[in-house]
Parts: structure tokens; sequence; C-alpha cells
């Protein structure tokens, strides 16, 4: 199993899930009385947005498994995405004001900060997966 196959489950798994259950019902699962509060404030646009993102989300990082996109493609096409991903995480950890900690969340931080290491390490699984196929490709 090469880097990209390793990056696209780690992608599934963490992303597919976040975005079934940001499809469901983002207030629900990550909303402001959820034990797993991501946001302690969300609107009505907040919801259709989370919703809609969901959809985007779990469709694009599950694609090789229903849809047989490449994944040595989608290595080329994640990385922007976690980069920029890892940014906003920072900033939802650190700089807004509505994304906790909830008084009832399980854990008592905001729970971006959870997602840092999960998003320092997939960005790291793609730059490795991204050397590897530039190797690979130089050599055939």
């Amino acid at each position: 199993m090469g880097m990209s196959d390793n990056l696209c489950l780690g992608m599934a798994a963490v992303y597919g899930f976040f975005g079934v259950t940001l499809a469901i019902s983002p207030a629900v699962f990550w909303g402001p009385d959820s034990k797993f509060s991501y946001w302690t404030e969300m609107d009505e646009s907040g919801f259709w947005f989370g919703r809609a993102l969901g959809v985007f989300m779990a469709s694009v990082v599950t694609s090789p498994y229903w849809a047989g996109m490449s994944k040595k493609s989608l290595t080329k096409v994640f990385l922007p995405i976690n980069a920029l991903w890892l940014y906003f995480f920072y900033q939802a950890a650190f700089e807004l004001k509505s994304t906790g900690p909830a008084p009832q969340n399980i854990l008592p931080f905001n729970m971006w900060l959870t997602q840092l290491p999960v998003a320092v390490g997939l960005l790291g699984m793609n730059v490795l997966a991204l050397g590897e196929a530039e190797g690979k490709g130089k050599s055939e």
C-alpha cells in the first residue's frame, strides 16, 4: 500500500465521517447543544452551508472507493485543501469567538484543537505521497 493509498484512506476516514454527520445535521452533531460542539453559534445559513459542505466532503474523499477516482489525482487535489484546512483549523481553535468551548462539551476545551494534529498529519502524508509519486514518475 503506497502513501497515496494511506492518504486517501485517512481523508476518507476523517473527513468522510465529518462530512456525513455535517450532511445529516451540523447542529445536532457539532452545533451549540452538542456534546462535541465545534460551533457555539449556528444560524440557518451555517446549518445550510454545513450540510452542503458535508455532502461535498463525503462525496470527494470517498470517491476512490465508489466512483473510481484516481488516488494519485486526489493526492494533488488534496494538497491545497489540506494546507488551507490546517490554517482554517488554527483560526477556529485560536481566533474565532463562536467555536467554543461549549459548557456541555465532553472535552473541556475548544474542539478545533483536536483537529490541528490530524490536519498536520494529513498534510504531512500528503507531501510524502506527492514526493513518492514524483519519485516513481522519474524512474518510469
